[in-house]
């Protein structure tokens, strides 16, 4: 099969489908989802409106809707556009090519690209009045342009850091516009969804969080941009960055019973799988649906997925779940949590799971599992194995990363015992420092650069022109995963697993070595 001769820079053969190695069709799905994305980031106000006018949670890099930057003017409540107001329809209209002339609140850009959203009816959360810090510093001639070295970037423009982010807006919409076949109604304001989408990609290259939902709806792009769109709106609607930033104590006050759930062994990750997947054990016995509310198991679900995701060292993308069910009875189950968490991860983080191993189910699950089935999505339907004994289980597991005091019957003596928050130990999240604004502009400045590289090869198509912004792009996402890990300290809060240090900055491995 003839693959993009910039798509595997490391020369190393994987799975198609993955960064480093695309076929040219995937290349060109890629480039749909990412020009798509670039006209709803950078459309007009009247393009792209939002329903939405309650408080949003600062991202995990203190945006705040309502914080703006000290290189912006504050835009007055009441000139707040109406299209905060309404729901409105992206379709080819929508995507329009806007004026340099054009008025609207994505002229309140910062000099890092960021956009500000009008004023909110609600003052900034605690987070975000104490972890926001200007990007770029003014200067007596005007804002400086960003300084990040990305290794070639003779390929960016120079401009100052918000006539960049203008001179973006207006690139991005000259770019020729995919049009979807039917309407999507949008929730939320464009920043909102530009904010999630940085949030969730984390320490990923970009393009693997995009080529996740492209795999997943079998590279059917406008199925694939609806799935990313419906995500992100979910991330927004539940607030995952409350679950990322306020941390297990915050958590526990807020969400009675939160805190036992980790406490009683119900969910552990320790050890991987034969192919080198972080390894999430579950224990359902463990879980009565009486103890605490339904949203405190929801925040928990979203805790072990968002702590999985990072787990993930790269190039290994996937995680694998063992289910021990050898004590498993009816007063265990919960069907509210069964359908939150299969939605979760079906349709929010698509392409996350590699196996999940249902071990020593006893005789009654088997009615269970025939209404659980046809809820499955039949690829992850096919990623459900049935174990009964340790031989069965040691195919996807070797026994020393298995507990031995567990059905599993493994080698690892080690009991699982949770570890009490440190007290300040997310002192870094909340006092402001110079070291801690770095970090964080860095990584805005560098989410900024692949958006610019973005439209730079979105708009020159020919591959002869092209090579070296591909080759560039690719190196900024590569870059990206450490830019993250050194402001991760700034915009996470500490975990079980980071006070057991299983959580670390890993070793920088580029895309396309494998993906597992």
């Amino acid at each position: 099969m003839k693959h993009h001769p910039h798509s595997d820079p490391a020369g190393v053969a994987q799975a198609t489908g993955h960064v480093g190695n695309l076929t040219p069709d995937q290349w060109d799905a890629l480039g749909e989802i990412w020009s798509f994305l670039l006209h709803l980031w950078y459309s007009e106000p009247s393009s792209v409106s939002s329903k939405s006018n309650h408080p949003r949670r600062a991202s995990s890099y203190g945006i705040s809707a309502s914080t703006p930057s000290s290189n912006t003017t504050s835009p007055n409540v009441n000139d707040t556009p109406a299209h905060h107001d309404t729901t409105s329809t992206f379709t080819s209209t929508s995507m329009a090519p806007s004026s340099p002339g054009a008025t609207g609140h994505h002229q309140q850009y910062s000099s890092t690209g960021r956009g500000i959203s009008p004023p909110l009816p609600a003052s900034p959360t605690r987070l975000s009045q104490s972890f926001y810090q200007p990007s770029i510093t003014s200067s007596p001639a005007g804002p400086t342009s960003p300084t990040f070295n990305t290794g070639n970037s003779h390929l960016i423009s120079s401009l100052p850091g918000g006539a960049a982010a203008t001179a973006l807006k207006r690139s991005a919409a000259k770019l020729k516009p995919w049009l979807p076949a039917k309407k999507f109604t949008f929730k939320y304001s464009p920043v909102e969804y530009q904010t999630a989408f940085w949030s969730f990609v984390q320490a990923e290259h970009p393009d693997t969080t995009v080529l996740r939902f492209l795999r997943a709806r079998k590279w059917n792009v406008e199925k694939a941009m609806e799935m990313l769109i419906l995500a992100l709106e979910w991330r927004i609607t539940v607030d995952v960055e409350e679950v990322v930033q306020d941390g297990e104590q915050a958590l526990e006050a807020k969400y009675p019973g939160f805190l036992e759930q980790l406490k009683n062994g119900k969910v552990i990750f320790r050890g991987h799988d034969r192919q080198g997947r972080p390894l999430c054990l579950l224990d359902p016995s463990q879980h009565n649906p009486n103890a605490q509310s339904q949203q405190a198991v929801q925040k928990l679900s979203i805790y072990v997925i968002e702590t999985a995701r990072v787990m993930l060292q790269p190039p290994t993308e996937t995680i694998s779940v063992v289910f021990d069910m050898s004590n498993f009875s009816l007063s265990n189950m919960d069907w509210p949590t069964v359908k939150f968490f299969i939605h979760a991860a079906e349709a929010c983080y698509p392409e996350l799971l590699g196996v999940c191993v249902v071990h020593k189910a006893p005789w009654l699950f088997g009615a269970i599992w025939k209404m659980i089935s046809p809820m499955l999505d039949p690829v992850i339907r096919a990623k459900i194995q049935f174990t009964n004994n340790r031989k069965d289980l040691e195919v996807f597991v070797a026994p020393d990363q298995l507990m031995k005091n567990k059905s599993y019957e493994g080698l690892d003596e080690t009991p699982y015992r949770y570890i009490d928050p440190i007290p300040d130990e997310n002192r870094l999240m909340l006092e402001p420092s110079e070291a801690k604004q770095r970090a964080i502009a860095r990584r805005k400045e560098m989410e900024l650069t692949f958006e610019r590289l973005t439209e730079v090869w979105q708009g020159q198509k020919q591959l002869s022109s092209c090579a070296a912004v591909i080759q560039e792009r690719n190196e900024v996402g590569q870059r990206m995963a450490e830019v993250w890990w050194a402001a991760e300290s700034y915009t996470r809060a500490r975990t079980v697993y980071h006070r057991m240090g299983a959580i670390h900055t890993p070793p920088l491995v580029p895309p396309g070595t494998h993906a597992t």
